[in-house]
């Protein structure tokens, strides 16, 4: 017998038994790759269904309507699998919408501010109180224009002429005896009452260097007082609101984004930066040289008639300073429907509105607006005189205003989103 022989035998076969043994784990970790590459595929594949239902769901909302405060069905496929609900309230002016698709186990949501958008977008819209709009100066008007039929003319205002060369820059109709209405004021009269009795709020206290970010799929935070609210040295962002019942002062040194403000006044000083809505039902006042970015929001729904303190008139106003930029809305709102010779809304020289302004009573306008203007009247106060429906110096230039700006939610308006929310 030749153990030589025999040793080589087993030698071979140790190794035959190895390479089989190498080769079977290749295989079986091929056919595991290849069922984890499937499974990813698919669940890559069922991602992308549900992020694609959720922005079309979005695109959905923009001519259908849904219910506030409760969840809605708004796509359903039973061949797909795919179901997506959405979840709309009011977030001061505007509405938060949050939208969740679900296929399977794959789940995608997107939060969104949403406003009204217009196609064709409105440059003035001048309330017909049987009286024509006058321009003195260097006034300037673009865009789609509604008048009263009284129409428009040049005007001199001290020696003053109109210089443009043409009047309106843009089309003419005739407008009605009533502004287009915002749909969600009724909201705004209630909001205080409505936001401090919600149950699920959580109120909080503020303290100087308060660095606080809160998320609109959390309970809304508030803060409350019933003395006046200084913010400085702060930084709030999202879902937060900040309501005082005498006075809200905003300080450059204050960082806020999507926060809501209410109190009666709300005064905001120089060189202040940010995006917030401030709501408030007796006064607003924006410093000099501060930069509002979109999309922030500044109204005032006026409750009742300011008195006289000390022999001085006083009124209910919004006033934006010289050399200021803000970047979405401002609007006042009135039940009052007297004809006078105030203005609720002054924008100063220099001042640079993108966006909307909006007033039941008369706007003073010495900046310029890039987007549009609803007014019910305009006053024009010079060289010691008081003019009623003159634009002096003051410009609209609608053609400036970005295409997919998204605002006031008006009557013909579409729900698009303004911002998306990422927190």
């Amino acid at each position: 017998m030749n153990f030589y022989n025999i040793k080589l035998k087993a030698g071979a076969l140790q190794y035959t038994i190895f390479i089989s043994v190498v080769i079977a784990l290749l295989v079986f970790a091929f056919i595991g790759l290849t069922y984890i590459q499937g499974k990813l595929r698919i669940k890559g594949l069922f991602f992308q269904e549900v992020v694609h239902a959720v922005n079309q769901s979005f695109d959905y909302l923009a001519v259908h309507k849904i219910p506030n405060n409760e969840q809605a069905v708004i796509l359903a496929s039973a061949e797909n699998k795919i179901e997506t609900t959405a979840n709309k309230s009011h977030w001061g002016i505007f509405d938060i919408t949050t939208i969740t698709s679900t296929k399977g186990k794959e789940t995608f949501t997107k939060t969104a501010l949403l406003g009204g958008f217009q196609q064709q977008k409105t440059g003035l819209y001048l309330q017909n109180t049987n009286q024509p709009l006058v321009l003195v100066g260097n006034t300037r008007i673009e865009g789609n224009t509604y008048l009263p039929e009284q129409g428009v003319k040049r005007g001199t205002i001290a020696g003053h002429s109109y210089m443009g060369q043409q009047l309106i820059y843009g089309s003419i109709s005739q407008s009605n005896d009533r502004l287009p209405k915002i749909l969600n004021a009724n909201y705004l009269k209630t909001i205080a009452n409505e936001i401090l009795s919600k149950e699920s709020n959580v109120f909080i206290e503020l303290e100087e260097n308060t660095r606080l970010v809160n998320s609109f799929s959390e309970a809304t935070k508030i803060i409350s007082s019933n003395t006046s609210i200084d913010l400085r040295f702060v930084a709030l962002t999202g879902n937060i609101v900040i309501h005082s019942t005498i006075k809200i002062k905003v300080y450059p040194s204050a960082k806020l984004k999507d926060v809501i403000l209410i109190a009666p006044q709300i005064e905001i000083l120089d060189k202040v930066s940010g995006n917030f809505q401030g709501l408030a039902t007796k006064k607003i006042t924006v410093g000099k040289k501060c930069e509002l970015i979109y999309p922030t929001a500044l109204v005032l729904i006026e409750k009742e008639k300011a008195i006289k303190q000390n022999n001085n008139e006083e009124i209910n106003q919004i006033i934006i300073h010289k050399n200021t930029e803000l970047k979405g809305i401002i609007a006042f709102i009135t039940k009052d429907r007297t004809d006078n010779y105030k203005p609720q809304i002054v924008l100063e020289e220099n001042t640079v509105i993108t966006g909307e302004v909006y007033c039941n009573q008369n706007i003073e306008l010495k900046g310029t607006v890039k987007g549009s203007i609803y007014t019910k009247g305009f006053i024009a106060n010079q060289f010691g005189s008081v003019y009623k429906n003159h634009i002096y110096n003051g410009k609209i230039l609608n053609s400036d205003l970005p295409q997919q700006y998204c605002g006031l939610s008006l009557k013909n308006t579409q729900q698009k989103v303004a911002k998306w929310l990422y927190y």
